[in-house]
């Protein structure tokens, strides 16, 4: 039996999840701003203000391994409770996570979803994961506060990101001649 781990959805380049990611921070008042307060957009603006989705706590016993999920129509972003607790903190591996499910609520919300078998071949560019991975990393990290001089410490201090999100995005920014 393959296992399950995707979902297959509309193709976008990586540079026009940026431009998703910049106009979100842009219409929050935000571009300005290194680090954003990622949970306090969910939480506080896009639900409790703005009434555009229901953010939840899951406990651990129902969410299982899942740290957060998205409700593929746009009704709830919910986080598992320790997740929750760790972006509250302002851990940096929690707000990726955060940010990867707001990914999901501005990229794949009411879209249909066809589910992607592991090695079947489907590019990254076709998957929701690396999608909402790549909105995160750019939500989190805009290129324009970034200079070639900066390493993962930098962004770490920036932004309020783990480690290994700083290098890869470092790495993404080098490699693609951005830096």
């Amino acid at each position: 039996m393959t296992e399950t781990n995707d979902f297959i959805v509309p193709p976008r380049r990586w540079a026009e999840i940026g431009g998703i990611a910049d106009n979100l921070r842009h219409k929050l008042g935000l571009a300005e701003e290194p680090r954003v307060p990622v949970i306090e957009i969910i939480e506080r603006v896009l639900d409790q203000r703005l009434g555009l989705v229901r953010f939840e706590v899951g406990s651990k016993q129902e969410m299982g391994r899942a740290e957060g999920y998205t409700c593929p129509n746009g009704d709830f972003i919910m986080l598992r409770e320790d997740v929750y607790v760790g972006v509250c903190a302002g851990e940096g591996r929690p707000r990726f996570t955060a940010a990867h499910e707001l990914g999901h609520w501005a990229m794949h919300t009411n879209i249909p979803l066809a589910r992607a078998r592991r090695g079947d071949g489907t590019p990254s560019f076709r998957l929701a994961e690396p999608q909402a991975n790549q909105f995160a990393a750019e939500f989190l990290m805009p290129e324009c506060f970034i200079d070639a001089l900066d390493d993962e410490d930098d962004l770490i201090q920036r932004f309020g990101v783990s480690w290994e999100a700083a290098r890869n995005r470092l790495r993404y920014l080098h490699k693609n001649g951005r830096l």
